[in-house]
């Protein structure tokens, strides 16, 4: 007679004497069921064991189907996950009983984070998530076969938490596997999806589930603009997951595994993964700038409402299109022929909502011609727009970005120095961005940040600080003066 492990009950019913009972109550009608089955079969044709339990042929030969699917994908893949182990330097410190440093020891490199990635092209080069490697000193990226590699930060983006690394094999000949990409906006809510990780660095780990929802955006990261349009699956994603990639049933990436919603730390059903076709444009700005350079249109917009279409049908309940709320002048928008009252409904042919605009603008590199599906005054038509450089509305607002430090400023003069309260006023420039991962930020400089002189050149506006940060001015060990918070210091060039 078969027997029914406890374990084999949910875990409400182990801790739960009465629910023990139901539980074997459960179990005897289903066996005195499957005997009444068995009785009711000819003698000289006793039945097969799925047909004793209802199940048909057909039935088995789909969920055959369907598990080859899931094998497939997995067999596919595997080659092309890694594994990433991100190393920090840290210095042994020894500290009286006051806590103050006494005696430094040996820098060493130590193991700190662990995450998931995935080749995308044979060159060696990987996406994973930005916050997998943001921290990273050095970089460890171990495939499926055994072999470990040393990898290098390409460029990362904080805001679609995106990055691109490169492995590098030295002196090693070293051949590797690609993955494809897919169209992240050609699979619908409830298709299946395979993900693929090392979560709790368990390595090539296969998880199944379904796509439950797009278009998510999670809460606002603490710092930075975030731009998020996630996909949302139930396949099982835990911690180390991050980076690796979310599959349709073709073997095709369709989403980076990013986060999960879960009030314990692990895997509670709710999932979300960066859209492959944003990853591709991050992908591809990078590496054609070396960084990402984020596009500007300069045009305000919100969400269109079902008033706002009339007689228009929304593309989804999520995609509904934009209204373009406000349009600067001599802006690319402006050029391009977008007015305001205008609604976007489609971008490169994809349903668009505000999230998911923002995204694409801000990621598609400069120069790039977005074909832009609109209404105005209740006809539908196309048009296209060039998208321009971030940093050229920072000139349009009288700023100036320093490239090689990655960082924007603006004159900062007497006057407003006076009028902040410094005694006596100065001259300088006032830091007003700094990109991520750039000379700036490695130097530690921060927004508001005020700059009063390069090396031994005093600077008094932004013309006078891009002239004297050109060439030597950036070296090793080059000073520059800043004042912060009513504090002066020296910072210097990595």
């Amino acid at each position: 007679m078969p027997t029914f492990p406890l374990a084999a009950a949910p875990r409400a019913f182990r801790s739960n004497p009465l629910a023990r009972v139901r539980w074997g109550a459960s179990v005897l009608a289903l066996l005195a069921g499957a005997a009444s089955v068995a009785l009711a079969q000819p003698t000289d044709k006793p039945g097969t064991t799925a047909e004793i339990a209802g199940i048909s042929e057909e039935d088995i030969a789909f969920a055959n189907r369907l598990s080859k699917a899931f094998k497939n994908v997995a067999q596919k893949a595997e080659p092309s996950v890694v594994y990433i182990t991100s190393l920090q330097k840290r210095t042994l410190l020894q500290t009286d009983f006051f806590g103050r440093v006494i005696a430094r020891g040996e820098t060493k490199l130590q193991a700190t984070s662990q995450g998931s990635g995935f080749i995308v092209s044979e060159d060696g080069t990987v996406m994973t998530n930005n916050h997998v490697v943001a921290d990273a000193d050095e970089l460890q990226v171990k495939l499926t076969d055994g072999r470990e590699f040393p990898a290098k930060v390409i460029g990362r983006d904080e805001a679609t938490d995106v990055a691109i690394l490169r492995i590098e094999p030295g002196q090693r000949k070293a051949t590797f596997h690609a993955i494809a990409l897919g169209d992240s906006e050609a699979i619908d809510v409830g298709e299946w999806v395979v993900a693929i990780g090392s979560p709790f660095g368990f390595s090539r780990t296969v998880t199944a589930g379904i796509v439950s929802a797009k278009g998510r955006s999670l809460a606002p990261r603490e710092m930075g603009e975030a731009y998020q349009d996630f996909i949302q699956t139930d396949a099982a994603i835990n911690p180390g997951n991050s980076g690796g990639p979310l599959l349709n049933l073709r073997g095709e990436v369709v989403g980076i595994n990013t986060a999960i919603a879960s009030r314990t730390g692990g895997y509670e059903g709710l999932g979300f993964a960066i859209p492959s076709n944003l990853a591709v444009l991050v992908k591809d700005n990078i590496i054609a700038n070396g960084r990402l350079v984020r596009g500007w249109v300069g045009m305000d917009l919100r969400d269109a409402t079902i008033d706002d279409l009339g007689e228009f049908a929304p593309q989804s309940d999520v995609y509904r299109g934009v209204v373009v709320t406000t349009v600067a002048d001599g802006s690319p928008a402006d050029v391009g022929g977008l007015k305001e009252g205008d609604i976007i409904t489609r971008f490169r042919g994809q349903p668009v909502n505000a999230a998911r605009l923002r995204a694409a603008v801000a990621v598609a590199g400069p120069g790039t011609q977005i074909p832009l599906d609109i209404i105005r005054a209740g006809k539908e038509t196309s048009l296209a727009v060039k998208i321009g450089d971030l940093h050229d509305q920072a000139r349009a607002m009288g700023e100036a970005f320093l490239a090689e430090l990655g960082i924007t400023v603006k004159s900062y003069t007497r006057a407003m120095a006076r009028q902040a309260g410094y005694r006596p006023p100065f001259a300088g420039v006032q830091v007003t961005k700094v990109d991520e991962g750039s000379l700036g930020a490695k130097m530690s400089l921060q927004a508001n940040d005020i700059i009063v002189s390069v090396g031994k050149t005093d600077v008094s506006n932004s013309t006078e600080f891009i002239e004297a940060a050109k060439g030597d001015a950036l070296k090793r060990g080059a000073r520059f003066r800043v004042i912060r918070d009513n504090r002066q210091g020296f910072l210097e060039v990595p």
